[in-house]
């Protein structure tokens, strides 16, 4: 199998678009708002040496107002 150069020009040109596009959706769009629903995670170091890292659950925000229906409970 032979490989020609344009082939080869093809996917290079292919790659620089794809991340000219990546670049440029990182440049124009804002990142997203802080949302005072987000979670936290805080790490501490303990005495002994060892590390705890302690969750912040949100609770049953996302939780949907009746369960999933399956065959098992129909």
């Amino acid at each position: 199998m032979v490989i020609e150069s344009r082939t080869i020009f093809g996917a290079a040109a292919a790659f620089a678009l794809v991340g000219a596009a990546f670049w440029a959706s990182a440049v124009l769009f804002a990142p997203p708002a802080e949302s005072e629903r987000a979670g936290s995670v805080e790490v501490v170091q303990m005495q002994e040496r060892s590390w705890t890292v302690e969750v912040k659950d949100l609770g049953a925000i996302d939780a949907p107002a009746e369960p999933a229906r399956t065959a098992a409970n129909r």
